[in-house]
């Protein structure tokens, strides 16, 4: 967010060239520490995750996998050894889940398919998924910086020429939180008349808002129709580089800054870490709602000179994507996916690609659980094989046969931010 881009003192980083892999993806940067280069090459790359020869490291992990995953954990992680050791681990440690394993290999699998097949032919959503509707919630200042991908048009435009249905939920874009996430519940009740399924997009402060309309505004049954929210980069728990920005000198710099580009100031305090974590911890989300946070995990190496005061200031306190705590976007009811070396605002060429990705693996996703369903409610002990088997679409995007303009059919260019 373009709001918190003051300028800073920062910090300057060993610079430790590391290779490996892990959770499947594959890393190759430098890293802040020797420890961290260890753990990545020694520890978590090749066939399963490996226990370390180092003493010391080995109990200090044990220590941390008997803990649920926090934000503790991982300072504790990061004050023992770095800020990328603790990153490594917080990757790690969220793909040893079974559906977070099973959505990273699935979103791994659709990437794949679309760089073979996006650069000549255009592609299409079954017609199974056509019928859902794609509710999209902007990130801050979406109108006024149109270049920050915060208004999800490149992504919307994608969905809409593959046959997919999009909205853009029209919040104040410089609302606070509970004021868009009013805005947010009343437009899911309105576009709930419209008797198609839902699927949530949001990103950055948008996070909060969607959550807070889930959990508190709408509740399990004016949600009915919401069957799933993809949340990128959610700041869901607010921000501790806004906690910063509320003392001394900075409350007053960042007041100053923000007056000058039209902005409210009151956004710092309304994303700051003591106005959010208390509001989202008494959130309670539908059951029926499948949550799926994507996730940019960076190390020190990926991080950009823009980015870099903000991304060394969280670092004292652990693994962070340059704006939010990494374990601060995670829901403990939803599905994670991690993208290492993206930090909070998701430039990346192949960013239109993921997005795609993401989106047909939901959908994938959800009519796995429409036809588990289906074949829970059959009456009969023994089901016709026939009827319980039913094939599901491919998960990927049909291909057309015919050549397309490809500059007009999937675009990956410009600007690459989700915000």
């Amino acid at each position: 967010m373009a709001v918190f881009s003051l300028t800073a003192t920062s910090c300057t980083h060993p610079r430790i060239q590391a290779r490996g892999q892990v959770a499947g993806q594959d890393v190759n940067t430098t890293v802040d520490a020797e420890i961290a280069r260890y753990y990545l090459e020694e520890c978590l790359t090749g066939p399963g995750v490996r226990a370390c020869d180092d003493r010391f490291t080995r109990e200090a992990l044990e220590r941390a996998d008997a803990l649920p995953l926090s934000n503790a954990v991982l300072h504790d992680l990061t004050r023992k050894f770095s800020t990328d050791f603790a990153t490594l681990y917080f990757v790690e440690r969220v793909h040893r889940e079974r559906f977070n394993r099973r959505l990273q290999e699935a979103f791994r699998a659709e990437l794949a398919f679309l760089r073979a097949n996006a650069s000549r032919q255009s592609l299409v959503l079954p017609k199974a998924y056509q019928e859902y509707l794609f509710v999209f919630v902007p990130g801050y200042a979406y109108r006024k910086d149109t270049t920050t991908g915060a208004d999800f048009a490149r992504q919307r435009r994608l969905l809409d020429r593959a046959g997919g249905r999009t909205v853009l939920i029209q919040t104040e874009e410089l609302g606070t939180v509970e004021e868009n996430a009013g805005i947010v519940a009343r437009e899911i009740v309105r576009l709930t008349r419209l008797n198609r399924p839902i699927v949530l997009v949001s990103t950055s402060k948008a996070g909060p808002e969607v959550a807070l309309a889930l959990g508190r505004e709408l509740g399990a049954a004016r949600s009915k129709a919401v069957r799933a929210w993809i949340s990128i980069g959610g700041l869901l728990r607010g921000s501790p580089y806004a906690d910063r920005m509320l003392s001394w000198p900075m409350n007053w710099v960042a007041w100053l800054v923000l007056r000058a580009q039209g902005l409210k100031p009151d956004v710092i305090r309304d994303l700051s870490t003591p106005e959010r974590r208390p509001v989202f911890e008494r959130l309670v989300f539908p059951e029926h709602v499948l949550m799926i946070q994507y996730v940019g995990v960076p190390l020190s190496g990926h991080i950009n000179k823009d980015v870099r005061s903000r991304y060394d200031a969280l670092g004292k306190i652990g693994p962070n994507d340059g704006l939010t705590l990494l374990a601060d976007e995670i829901i403990p009811a939803g599905g994670v996916i991690t993208d290492i070396g993206l930090d909070h605002f998701y430039r990346d060429p192949e960013i239109d690609l993921k997005a795609i990705a993401l989106a047909a693996l939901v959908l994938k996703e959800l009519h796995r659980g429409e036809l588990q369903k289906q074949a829970n409610s059959l009456v009969s002990p023994s089901p016709d094989p026939a009827t319980t088997s039913r094939e599901l679409p491919n998960s990927r995007l049909s291909i057309h046969q015919e050549k397309v303009n490809t500059h007009r059919a999937f675009r990956v260019f410009g600007s690459t931010r989700l915000r």
